[in-house]
Parts: structure tokens; sequence; C-alpha cells
């Protein structure tokens, strides 16, 4: 009997969670969440900086392969119709306000110019050749510098190395300043 009344006085015992627990799962779950937002956020200013980069790249690669292009069929200014550039070469260099300037002969023995130039408060790539001139850079990339250095003289085919820096406009902590240098030989040889 008194076995009987024993589990009769036995309470019931609810469970419930104390204070402390509920503060600290509370705390590892504010942890949890701000971590994973941290995380978040470093994925996301990853791929805008990586859009940035492949903005500047895709635009520069545009206008060097333009550049490529014209510059290996550059031909010897044998009729003297670029001004500046002697009768026994293929390429001459100057300067501007902004930096180095590159003129040649083309294939259709037009006179062409590559320069930077200024575009309001911007500066672009510029082109000139007899028959039209314009800015082929998009508005959108800044070229700070560009550089236009000759081979030797005694080289038997021309070269000419490109060197440039520019960065996209508006990108703010995103922007994406790279520099390239390139180099373009001429199909001609003297």
């Amino acid at each position: 009997m008194i076995g009987n009344s024993y589990k009769k006085i036995k309470l019931s015992k609810k469970s419930g969670f104390s204070l402390v627990e509920v503060l600290v799962s509370v705390s590892l779950f504010v942890v949890i969440i701000l971590a994973s937002t941290q995380i978040f956020k470093l994925v996301i200013d990853g791929q805008r900086s990586a859009l940035a980069t492949q903005n500047v790249q895709e635009s520069l690669k545009y206008f060097l392969e333009v550049i490529a292009k014209e510059m290996r069929m550059a031909q010897k200014n044998s009729n003297l119709l670029c001004p500046g550039i002697a009768a026994d070469e293929v390429f001459a260099t100057s300067t501007n306000a902004y930096g180095d300037v590159v003129t040649f002969q083309n294939y259709y023995h037009q006179c062409v110019t590559y320069s930077l130039d200024a575009d309001g408060s911007n500066q672009r790539f510029r082109i000139d050749r007899d028959t039209s001139s314009g800015f082929i850079s998009p508005n959108k990339i800044r070229i700070d510098s560009l550089n236009f250095r000759l081979s030797d003289a005694a080289s038997i085919q021309p070269l000419v190395t490109i060197n440039l820096r520019a960065w996209a406009l508006d990108e703010g902590q995103f922007k994406s300043d790279m520099t390239i240098q390139t180099s373009i030989s001429s199909r001609y040889y003297k």
C-alpha cells in the first residue's frame, strides 16, 4: 500500500525552456543570420566587381581588335601621303595634351591617326582617317593614359607596343582599373 500512495504523490513535471536557454538560442540564431548575410554580401560584391571588370575588358577588347586589324595592314609611306612619317617608315609617333599619338598609312592608302582625346569630362580613344573620324571607345570607359612605343629602326618588321590604363565610369566602389599592354606588328617588311 505504501507503494501505491507513493505513485499517487509523484507530481507530473512539465518540461519547458528556462530564460537562459532562450537567450542562448536567440543569440546563436542572431550570430548565424549575421554571418550568413555577410557571406551573401561578399558574394554579391564579388559578382559586381567581376561584372565591372568584364565590362571594361569587353570594351577594350573591341577597340584593340580594330586597332590590331588596321595596324597589321599598315603600309610604308612611299607616296608621302601622311605628314610626319618619313618615306621609308610605316609608323610615326607624336604627343598631344592627353598622351601619345600614332600615325600610319592604312591598306586603303588613308592617313590614320590614333590618339586620346577629351569628350566632355571623359577621355576616350579617337581614330582619325582621311574620310572619317570619331571616338571608338565607349563613353562609359575612361582611358587615363595611352602610350605607343615603336620598335627600333633596325628592325625588319615594324612593331608598335600599346600601353593603356582604363576604368569604368559610374561603377562606384566596383570600378575596375586595369592596365593593358599589347604589341602589334605590321605585315609589311622593310
